[in-house]
């Protein structure tokens, strides 16, 4: 065989395993789920799945999009605090924390979720603290297995995989652009806006459409902290709506809206880089 097409063919060869499992596992399932929601059972093209979907479920999806984007942008502010005081600070304290953040990270969902049970129920740690500071009536607790206790779970787990992100962007900046920018008396808040985050803004948006797409995927902390209440997340009725009632069709359809609602920010993200770098 000649060298050149050997140079060809080898790579390919190599490549074949890996890209046969991407496909088997990952795009074909995609794009099955994307077809089978537009197709009844007798193989027609419909829109009642669609329909059946933002009918019933409506509500749910317009929930599963801010609590997924709220929870995003909280645990990008918490994120960047994190990674700031990492990158800038020469406290003892520095090696606990950078220590201390990466926990969650090694914690599956499914414990986080129990976790957040007994750590947010009426009478759990979270609101026994509160009771100790006087802030609540123990006989009438909040009650946080709602939206609230999902935004807690979310930027508790996130979080740190965000700080991961957003911290190499910032170890990738000079020292020289942050001594300089101090020596012409810009505090550490005046550096993190005008010099940090503006360079490391990639990593901020990466970070950010990675947990945003993780938050719209996540089943288990929503299943067992809302359960069947309303309003909860896609996920959820994608599981009761084939557990229950065999409804491959509209699980499909919610399936798909939510690889809408990640796919608007993993476009926008896309094309904004490249026209940076076409007129950087």
């Amino acid at each position: 065989m000649p060298n050149d097409i050997k140079s060809k063919v080898i790579p390919i060869f190599l490549l074949l395993p890996a890209l046969s499992i991407m496909f088997f596992l990952y795009l074909y399932p995609f794009i099955l789920s994307i077809v089978t929601s537009f197709v009844d059972d007798q193989g027609h093209f419909t829109l009642n799945y669609y329909i059946e979907a933002i009918t019933s479920y409506g509500q749910d999806i317009v929930f599963t999009f801010w609590i997924s984007l709220l929870s995003t942008f909280v645990a990008a502010l918490v994120a960047v605090a994190i990674a700031a005081y990492l990158r800038l600070s020469n406290s003892p304290f520095k090696r606990f924390i950078n220590a201390l953040y990466r926990f969650p990270l090694f914690i599956p969902m499914v414990v986080v979720a129990q976790m957040m049970r007994t750590f947010l129920a009426p009478h759990g740690l979270f609101n026994v603290m509160l009771l100790q500071l006087g802030l609540i009536d123990i006989e009438n607790p909040p009650w946080f297995f709602d939206w609230k206790g999902l935004l807690i779970g979310f930027v508790w787990k996130q979080t740190p995989f965000m700080v991961l992100i957003i911290l190499g962007g910032f170890q990738m900046i000079d020292d020289s652009l942050i001594e300089a920018a101090r020596s012409v008396g810009a505090n550490t808040l005046r550096v993190l806006l005008n010099i940090m985050l503006p360079i490391a803004r990639a990593s901020l948006a990466i970070a950010m459409i990675l947990t945003f797409a993780s938050n719209v995927s996540t089943f288990t902390l929503p299943y067992m902290l809302i359960g069947g209440a309303v309003p909860t997340t896609i996920t959820v009725d994608i599981a009761h709506r084939v557990v229950y009632f065999g409804d491959w069709g509209t699980a499909n359809a919610l399936g798909t809206i939510s690889y809408l609602m990640v796919g608007i920010f993993s476009v926008y993200y896309l094309e904004e880089m490249t026209k940076r770098g076409v007129y950087e």
